[in-house]
């Protein structure tokens, strides 16, 4: 371990050659010691004996920054090859623009949080999914899709069971369905389709009714509340008297009829 000033002084022949020496003992020991040396230069290695750290002085040369431990294989730094961490790999904020963790060459792609608790992620720049600080995932437009006939599960309370949508096992063309914008007004309704995907609320039909076991009776409203398309290559009929309200259109398409008895 040897510290030095650096600054060679004159003197005898004896003691310039001392004072070099002690210059470059200094330098192959990278100024070891159990202290700070006492002359110092912006970039200086000093390896404290003291507390084990290689430390190096910073630019300003206003303080030493703790580089490593000594004994410590890689002075304790993770290699680019990989290795175990024992403490927490933090990473800035970031934005979607500029995720906190990114990609080599596809810096706009990867994972930031956007707000406390929260993280989310981004393609290209644009969030794409979120999970907030209460749990809630939110998806930012595109399509979420469920491969290899995969459920899409609504757990009970005690999470013990669950209800669940699957698609068939074999699908002839892609199907959406878009939902109606509002709840059923009348209890008992269903849900039916227009053909084209797009689904509405309707009074599910329940066949024939009557007492006992009986089925002898069709019951149906008297009047029309919300305008109605018939489908198309379909006949309708309808026991009347029946009242279409203001403002309500009744659609019988081409080559289809409805009848009102």
């Amino acid at each position: 371990m040897a510290q030095h000033d650096y600054i060679i002084s004159n003197g005898t022949g004896a003691a310039v050659r001392s004072d070099i020496n002690g210059g470059l003992a200094a330098i192959v020991s990278n100024n070891s010691g159990s202290t700070e040396p006492t002359t110092m230069y912006a970039y200086q290695w000093w390896p404290d004996t003291t507390t084990g750290l290689l430390k190096q002085r910073n630019a300003a040369n206003s303080a030493w920054i703790t580089i490593g431990t000594l004994a410590s294989a890689n002075l304790g730094l993770l290699s680019l090859a990989g290795g175990t961490m024992t403490g927490v790999l933090a990473a800035a904020a970031g934005t979607a623009a500029l995720p906190g963790v990114a990609f080599t060459g596809d810096l706009n792609t990867g994972v930031f949080s956007s707000g406390a608790d929260a993280i989310d992620i981004t393609t290209g720049g644009t969030r794409r999914f979120g999970i907030s600080s209460a749990g809630a995932l939110t998806a930012y437009g595109g399509d979420l899709t469920l491969n290899a006939q995969g459920d899409l599960r609504f757990a009970d309370s005690d999470s013990s069971n669950y209800v669940a949508f699957q698609s068939p096992a074999t699908v002839a063309s892609n199907v959406t369905w878009t939902l109606p914008n509002a709840d059923a007004a009348v209890s008992g309704y269903a849900l039916v389709s227009n053909a084209s995907g797009t689904l509405s609320w309707a009074a599910a039909g329940g066949g024939a009714t009557g007492g006992s076991t009986d089925k002898v009776f069709f019951e149906n409203d008297q009047t029309v509340t919300t305008s109605y398309t018939l489908t198309a290559s379909k006949n309708a009929v309808t026991a009347g008297p029946v009242t279409i309200n203001s403002s309500v259109t009744v659609t019988i398409p081409s080559g289809a009829s409805w009848v009102v008895v």
